[in-house]
Order: C-alpha cells, then structure tokens, then sequence
C-alpha cells in the first residue's frame, strides 16, 4: 500500500510541477512583453491581462484555441506543445512515475488544473472549444509526454523486444529497425529544410516586416518582444514551407495563396509575421529542381541505407563471390521490404504534421491558414515513395551489372582455359614422336658400334 501512495505521489507531483514550470515562464514572458508595449505604446496597462492571456495560450499549446472581439486564434503554437511535451516528459523521468497508477494520478491532476484554467478565461477572452474537448486534447498531451517517459522503461516493453527478437529472425528486426530509422531520418532532413526556407523568407523579406512595424507605429522593444513571441509558431512555417517548396503550396484564409507559380493576396491583416511569407518563383529550372527535392532525399538516403554497414551493407562487389550471393539477394528483398514500411511511416506522419499545422484566424474569409492535408501529403509522399524505389532498382541493377560482368568475365577465362588444353595434345604428341625418333636412332647407333668382347680369329706371327 506504500509503494501505491508512494506511485500516486510521484504522477500527481510529476504533472503539478512541469505545469507550474511552464505556466510561470511563460507568464512572466507576456508580462514583460505587455509592459515594454504598454511602456513604448502608451495607453492602458495591459499586465492586467497576464494571467487570462497566460492561461489561453497555456490551453493553445494544447490544441484549444481562443477567440476575442476582433480574431480568432486555433493555430497551435507547435514549438511550445513540443517544449511542453518535452517538459512533462524530463518530470516523470525526475520523479520516476512510470507506473500505471502514477500516470492515471497525474492525468487527473492535469486535467483538473487545465479545467481551472479553462473556467478563468473569461474576462476578454473566450475558448472556441467546449469543455470536453478541452480535456480531452489535455489529456492527449500528457498521455504523450507519459508514453514517451515511461515506454523506454517500461520491463514490459523490454520483455516484449526480447520475445520479439527470439520469435523474428535477426534480418527481420533489423528490417523493421531500419524502415523506422529512415522514415524519420527522411522526414528530419524535410524539416531542416523547411528550418532553411523560412530563413530564406526572412531573409529576402525582411524589409516588408520592418514596414508592418513601421505602420503599427512600434517601437524597438515591442518589436523584437514580439518577434520573439512570433517563433512559437516556427514550426508551423517550416510546415507550410515543406509543402510550398514540393508543389503544394499554403493559404492565408480566402485572402492569400502561395505557390511555387503563385503568391497573391488580398487584404491581408497588419501581422508582422505575414511580411515574410514568399513570392512566386519565375524561373522554370529552379522550380524543377525544388520539385525534385524529395525523390533526391529519398533516393540517396535509401542508398546509403542499403550500402552502409548500419543498414543491410549490401555491395554489388560481394555478388562476385559465390558464396556471399545469398546473403545479397536476401539483403536486397529485405531492402524493399524496409522501404516500403518507410514510405508508409513517413505518409502517416506528414499526414498528422501538416493536420495539427493548421487552423483559423477568424471566423470567415480567415477560417482556414495552413495548407491543404491531402495534397501537402501527396507532395511529400509520393516523390518519397518514387525515390526509394529508384534506390532500390539502382541497387538490382548495378548489383545485375556485376554479376553479368563476373559471368562473363569467367566464362572467358573458362573458353580460353578449354582452348589452350586442345593445343597442348597435339604439342604433346609430336614431342612424344621426337623422342621416340630420337631413340630408335640412338638404337641404330648402338647396333652399328664395336663390340668390346675378345675375338676368336686366328693371329699371324
């Protein structure tokens, strides 16, 4: 019954301290950020504010928007549910509640908190969401966090790795390992660049952000406060940039669409953020070579995946030597096999990725920001799926190639091995009748030489 208490202890504690952890950073950020804006702005004290707005966005990182007298905000701020995720995580870790009962205690504890701070938001602020589904998006969140700890840990998994390992062969797991590891190597490499293209957006437009600020009449402080405000979403942009650079393109409401042939908009709202967003780009072959990014990542990562030893170390060379064939042609058919479950991973994931992207900035003409799940996906997937199969057919053939080479290769050496043992009889031949002349003249010789016995005639005296 003490180790029980003792695990109820740990989750409550576990969710009670990453919540107060995050809520007091983040609390003290906006205070400062309205008092420089309330400070350089003038006009009413806005720290008054800070605890509804903290409590708001605490609910947004968790998937539930807010709405005011003026927008509507359901665009999850993806940086900070990662941050919050993370920090849920690094908690249980602390406090070890791993177990069942610590989870269910600290699940409870969680939503009991995010239920007070759903009933406080009331001042300016109202929630989109009804109250269920509040809890229940808080409670996916947390039992993330949780399952990200706690499976690592858990001697169940451990146990079940291990029956897995006895069951499957050892090709079959590293199969399943490294499909794994190359869809999210894959999608990692997408990430980082869209991290690029955004840059590049701030990069090439930074002059249009500084005009926004101008017209808004803000000051220093207030602009790099809220710029750094503005990078809770950086995720969110490097999604909408992944489906921009590979075709698909994003759009602000009805009043802005961004494509790699297209970048119109109209009416768009004075938001900073929006000054770096992208133009069209007018050059065929650039736009060529950005479609053909993620057949490019695919296929050399699905090289790599065959030919390092990490992988299947599959080398065409070993198909030379007969007795390592088998394990080649196996390693290939593993190959595609792991492919295949990538292409897979990597489809569902940017599925999901792109779907918690998006959301609304209003009720109309801005209902929907973000990009379009299903042709974002085929964008992204499709290529994906055509390059690790062109890794795979470039393994068959160049693995084909050698072995026709060797076979070839062999059975000239063979031809040429036959060819000189039908010569070297007839040589033989006629050296065996050299000598067989040779000695019945030496024969002859002996025959025609002077005996060295004594004679029998007579002798004159």
């Amino acid at each position: 019954m003490k180790d029980r208490i003792r695990q109820w202890v740990r989750g409550a504690a576990a969710a009670l301290v990453s919540m107060t952890i995050y809520a007091i950073t983040l609390g003290c950020y906006i205070a400062l950020m309205l008092l420089v804006i309330s400070m350089e702005e003038g006009g009413d004290n806005l720290t008054a504010g800070t605890t509804n707005l903290t409590q708001a966005i605490v609910l947004l990182s968790e998937g539930s928007g807010f709405s005011t007298d003026s927008f509507t905000l359901t665009i999850t701020p993806l940086l900070l549910t990662v941050l919050l995720i993370w920090l849920i995580a690094t908690c249980i870790a602390r406090f070890k509640a791993f177990a069942v009962h610590s989870y269910v205690v600290g699940l409870v504890v969680w939503l009991a908190i995010n239920a007070v701070f759903a009933s406080s938001v009331q001042v300016s602020l109202s929630l989109v969401d009804e109250q269920w589904m509040i809890l229940l998006k808080s409670a996916a969140t947390f039992t993330v966090a949780y399952l990200g700890a706690a499976l690592p840990q858990s001697s169940r998994v451990k146990a079940a790795i291990a029956w897995m390992r006895e069951q499957v062969s050892e090709q079959v797991v590293r199969c399943l390992k490294s499909g794994v590891i190359l869809a999210f190597a894959i999608l990692a490499i997408n990430l980082l660049i869209g991290l690029i293209t955004v840059i590049t957006w701030t990069v090439r437009n930074h002059a249009a952000v500084v005009s926004v600020f101008e017209l808004s009449g803000m000051e220093n402080g207030s602009r790099i406060l809220t710029t750094l405000a503005m990078l809770i979403w950086l995720p969110n942009l490097m999604l909408w940039a992944i489906s921009w650079l590979f075709g698909a393109g994003f759009s602000i409401g009805e009043l802005a669409n961004f494509t790699l042939w297209m970048g119109q908009s109209n009416g768009l709202p004075a938001v900073p953020a929006f000054g770096i967003l992208p133009e069209p780009i007018a050059d065929n072959l650039w736009r060529t070579v950005m479609l053909e990014i993620p057949l490019g990542i695919a296929c050399i990562a699905g090289l790599l995946m065959i030919i390092l030893p990490q992988g299947f170390a599959c080398r065409p060379l070993n198909i030379r030597d007969a007795s390592k064939r088998g394990s080649v042609l196996a390693s290939l058919i593993y190959a595609a096999g792991s492919f295949c479950l990538s292409a897979m991973l990597t489809s569902l994931i940017a599925t999901l990725l792109f779907a918690i992207s998006n959301g609304s900035l209003g009720q109309h003409r801005l209902a929907h920001v973000g990009v379009d799940v299903m042709a974002s996906t085929r964008a992204v997937g499709h290529p994906m799926a055509w390059g690790l199969a062109v890794a795979w057919l470039i393994a068959i053939v160049g693995t084909a190639l050698v072995f026709s080479i060797g076979w070839i290769i062999e059975r000239v050496k063979a031809s040429r091995t036959t060819s000189r043992q039908t010569v070297n009889p007839r040589q033989t031949r006629s050296d065996v009748n050299v000598q067989q002349s040779q000695e019945s003249k030496e024969e002859q010789d002996d025959k025609h030489e002077p005996a060295d016995t004594s004679s029998t005639g007579f002798r004159l005296s």
